[in-house]
């Protein structure tokens, strides 16, 4: 039995007419006939009552016309389904981020891509770099927004979504303060505040190395946080110093003042994805938190303070 059968059949079912049904298939009468009669020979019964003058429906005809129109429906859905997630429609997304980049691109690249694919269900979840470089290696994450520099096998792919600055967190007060930009060598003997190395070995060793490189020494850590407004409250108290990226700003806690630093390097930010994966909705994804990082820039101080959020 084919498709092309059944759909030749509910055409006459609903017509109760050779001719108009051919006409609304496109087809001429003779092939549609032919097609009746082999589906009618293969299923060992009739289906419909043919005289000179009329076409009518059996019992088994109207209850396999019932069936029929059913699965041709179920068809076209499925049809319809397969091509919503070729262009990326519809379907489901799993994406994973750095706290830090709750602070940038996430929250506007998360609305626009909701507005341009509103039949897509999009899962969202914080995690450490680490964490999510294996729940992309299990398959069970779509797209993972990490700090570089991280090591990572062909089977992975890495794209830089958001390139800018590093900046130093002082508490309010502190002597460099006094500067526009602070060098990064003045920043070396400075207790320093930062995420524990577990969480992203290749950003947390490109801070600590920079400034070791600046001065010759290894800095002191004086404190670990795992959450990036963690670190800069504890600079607010006090406690030291600390290298973020520029966006982390936007926290806008009292008793903390960002400047720029001469000679450390920039913060990036880069989407992590399975090589071998085609989604379309990866693509679409990326393309939308890209655009997000045009002309931005953290501002210095904000009146309003953001979520909890990790390097």
């Amino acid at each position: 039995m084919e498709l092309r059968q059944l759909r030749y059949f509910v055409a006459v079912a609903e017509e109760l007419h050779f001719r108009r049904a051919a006409a609304r298939l496109h087809i001429s009468q003779p092939p549609l006939s032919q097609q009746i009669k082999r589906l009618e020979e293969e299923l060992g019964l009739r289906l419909l009552v043919r005289t000179r003058r009329s076409v009518q429906l059996t019992p088994a005809g109207a209850a396999f016309l019932r069936d029929a129109r059913a699965l041709l429906a179920e068809l076209d859905r499925a049809v319809a389904t397969a091509r919503r997630l070729d262009a990326g429609q519809t379907g489901r997304l799993r994406v994973s981020f750095v706290g830090s980049a709750l602070l940038s691109i996430v929250p506007g690249a998360v609305q626009r891509f909701r507005a341009s694919h509103a039949g897509v269900e999009i899962e969202l979840r914080e995690r450490p770099t680490v964490e999510q470089l294996r729940a992309l290696a299990a398959g069970v994450l779509d797209v993972g927004l990490v700090r570089p520099p991280i090591d990572v096998g062909p089977e992975l792919h890495v794209e830089t979504v958001l390139r800018e600055r590093t900046v130093v967190a002082l508490p309010e007060g502190h002597p460099l303060t006094r500067l526009r930009r602070v060098p990064l060598r003045r920043l070396a003997a400075e207790p320093l505040v930062l995420f524990p190395r577990a969480q992203a070995p290749g950003y947390h060793d490109l801070l600590v190395g920079s400034l070791a490189a600046g001065a010759g020494a290894a800095p002191e850590v004086a404190q670990y946080a795992p959450e990036m407004q963690t670190i800069v409250g504890l600079v607010a108290a006090g406690m030291g110093v600390s290298l973020a990226p520029e966006s982390v700003a936007r926290l806008g806690l009292q008793g903390v003042s960002f400047r720029g630093v001469i000679g450390a390097p920039p913060s990036e930010l880069v989407a992590v994805t399975r090589a071998d994966d085609e989604s379309p909705l990866v693509g679409a994804f990326i393309a939308v938190a890209r655009a997000r990082t045009a002309a931005r820039r953290a501002p210095a101080r904000s009146p309003r303070s953001r979520p909890a959020a990790r390097p």
